[in-house]
């Protein structure tokens, strides 16, 4: 799995964190990566076939900033320049594209990695959550239970990284906390568990 925030490609005032370019590339599996803060999360350009993108978790290209200081730039977390059909796209977790399904899938919370490679005698491990809630407006992620400690508090999708805390079975819980809702299973919108894996 990889994870690319902000530091993909870049070419004549634009980027990407996952590129397939040139017709030339072709044949490849795309999947279970997570792309943030690039002008485009995923790059497919025109003329590029036979490739399958899957399962990629694509949020918040272009960075907000991105998007506030240049409205006009063409960002998208999946822009596809190629032939309808050319590439298959199958259950990537998105909210903008361009000739690209971005199915709404409704709230999603995940971990990458998870579980988390660690040595045989670590206690701890560190992983990226990403989240996606598009109903909500401010959003919270406790640690243990809805009231549990407080991790983070953000707009509505994002990605934050963890200290090299995370313990084997930790529960993560994704609160809506919109209108000053409280921390009730009433508004959680998803629940994760993530786990250390040891060789």
């Amino acid at each position: 799995m990889n994870r690319l925030i902000g530091n993909g490609y870049s070419s004549q005032g634009s980027n990407f964190g996952i590129g397939l370019p040139s017709p030339a590339d072709t044949g490849n599996i795309v999947e279970d990566n997570t792309a943030v803060g690039n002008m485009n999360g995923i790059f497919v350009g025109a003329g590029v076939k036979g490739n399958i993108l899957r399962r990629n978790i694509v949020l918040g290209n272009p960075a907000i900033q991105v998007s506030l200081d240049h409205p006009s730039a063409n960002g998208y977390d999946i822009q596809n320049l190629s032939t309808s059909g050319a590439n298959s796209f199958e259950g990537n977790t998105c909210i903008s594209s361009l000739n690209a399904p971005c199915p709404s899938t409704g709230p999603t919370l995940s971990a990458s990695p998870n579980p988390i490679p660690v040595t045989a005698s670590a206690p701890f491990g560190m992983t990226t959550l990403s989240w996606n809630a598009p109903d909500a407006q401010f959003i919270e992620i406790h640690i243990g239970s809805p009231t549990g400690a407080l991790f983070a508090f953000s707009g509505n999708r994002g990605s934050v990284q963890t200290g090299l805390w995370v313990t084997d079975g930790m529960t993560f819980y994704l609160q809506d906390v919109s209108n000053g809702n409280p921390l009730t299973a009433d508004y959680t919108l998803a629940r994760l568990v993530v786990h250390l894996q040891k060789p």
